[in-house]
Parts: structure tokens; C-alpha cells; sequence
């Protein structure tokens, strides 16, 4: 999340309220971001800008009512999908998220730029809770559909389930995943048969785990 204030060449003031693509989200679009290649990346932005306005469409009203709850009047704001340049250290995908822009007055208060909603938003993304599995378009399933309903090249292990490429610079050719604990190795145990284990050795061939497996074609872009 990001809250700063902005200073804009005509003097005018504002507050940025932004939430950042993350967790399994943000591993799904790396993937599609390689997959898309250099021709296919403009393409690939825009449909993801497209996909996050349709993805917020769906959490907001969700966000919205848990906190009328407890403020009765609450009516939560409009987001705004964005992309920014790639982060100097990062892995040169551009940055995507949604943002609010705050007007600033004279009796502007700090807790006038905060909608909570939006806040929230970040709880959505990052995957480590388990309050909003009843949203589908948030399960890996229905945000893969939605993305690929906008033309970004999403593509899955048919096993783990992994967001995965086989375009990144350093695993041309090798279907990889972000995910720090496989990467190339498949993290679904393979059916296979039981062997005896080494007389010597400690390894069999078994720990050197499975390729994974594309699931789907991926999405070729083309200009019409």
C-alpha cells in the first residue's frame, strides 16, 4: 500500500491512496508478463488494467458491506486501475494496482484520506487469509477466467495448479514457477512405483521431483 501526498505543476494538491497487485496475483501476472514476450506486452497491459477494473467491480460492494456494519452511512469509493514503471530492483514487470485520489481543502484531515475500503483491497490480494474465499473471481480459477477474458496469457501447471512460464530469460525452453519453494520442480507428487531404495546411496531418481505441465495453450496477441 502506498498514502502520499502529490504536488501536481499547477499547484493543486492531492492525496494518493494505492494498493498494490500482490501474493498470488501479482506471481500470475509475472508469469503472463513473460509469456506475452516483448511484441505481446502492450497488450498484455492494457488487458490487465481491464481485468483489475473488472476485479474491483466485484470486490467493492463485498468490502463495502462488512464495513456498514459498523458505520451504517459508509459508501465505499471507485478505485482506479494504474501501472507504473518497473521498480529499479525488481523483475522489470511494470506495476500494477488500483489508486484513489483525495482532493485537499483547507480542513483536509489526514483521516479524510483513508477510505477504509480501499485499505482493504490489500487483505483481498494477499492470499494469507481466508475471509474472502466466497468470492470466486478471487479463487486462482475465476482470476485466471477474468484475466484471460481480457487476452493476458495465462498459463497453469496442470498438476500444482502454478501460475508458470516457459519464457523467462534464465529458464528459456524450462516451464518455472515464481513460487520459492518449486520454481521448475512440480510441487504435486508424481504417481510412480515404488523401487527399492539404494543399497549406498541415499537419493533415488524419485527426489529430483516432476517437470511441470502447461495446462492449457497459451494466448497468442494479435493486432487487428
Amino acid at each position: 500500500m502506498r498514502h502520499r501526498v502529490l504536488l501536481a505543476d499547477d499547484g493543486t494538491t492531492a492525496v494518493e491512496q494505492a494498493v498494490f497487485a500482490g501474493g498470488p496475483l501479482e506471481e500470475i501476472l509475472l508469469c503472463a508478463w513473460h509469456q506475452a514476450g516483448e511484441q505481446g506486452r502492450e497488450l498484455l497491459e492494457d488487458g490487465v488494467l481491464a481485468a483489475l477494473d473488472d476485479l474491483h467491480a466485484v470486490v467493492r460492494p463485498v468490502l463495502e458491506a462488512e464495513i456498514r456494519k459498523v458505520r451504517p452511512d459508509y459508501t465505499a469509493a471507485v478505485l482506479q486501475s494504474f501501472r507504473e514503471e518497473p521498480e529499479p530492483h525488481g523483475p522489470g514487470m511494470p506495476v500494477f494496482g488500483w489508486r484513489l485520489l483525495h482532493p485537499v481543502g483547507p480542513d483536509t484531515t489526514w483521516e479524510d484520506t483513508r477510505d477504509t475500503a480501499a485499505w482493504n483491497t490489500s487483505q483481498t490480494m494477499s492470499g494469507w487469509l481466508d475471509y474472502y474465499d466466497h468470492i470466486p473471481e478471487l479463487q486462482r480459477t475465476g482470476l485466471v477466467g477474468l484475466l484471460r477474458k481480457h487476452g493476458v496469457p495465462v498459463v497453469l501447471c496442470a498438476d500444482c495448479g502454478q501460475p508458470i512460464t516457459d519464457r523467462h530469460p534464465r529458464w528459456t525452453g524450462v516451464w518455472v514457477t515464481p513460487d520459492s519453494e518449486h520454481g521448475p520442480v512440480c510441487g504435486e507428487p508424481q504417481a510412480a512405483p515404488v523401487t527399492a531404495k539404494p543399497l549406498i546411496g541415499t537419493f533415488t531418481d524419485q527426489d529430483f521431483g516432476s517437470p511441470h505441465r502447461p495446462v492449457t495453450p497459451q494466448t497468442v496477441f494479435c493486432r487487428r
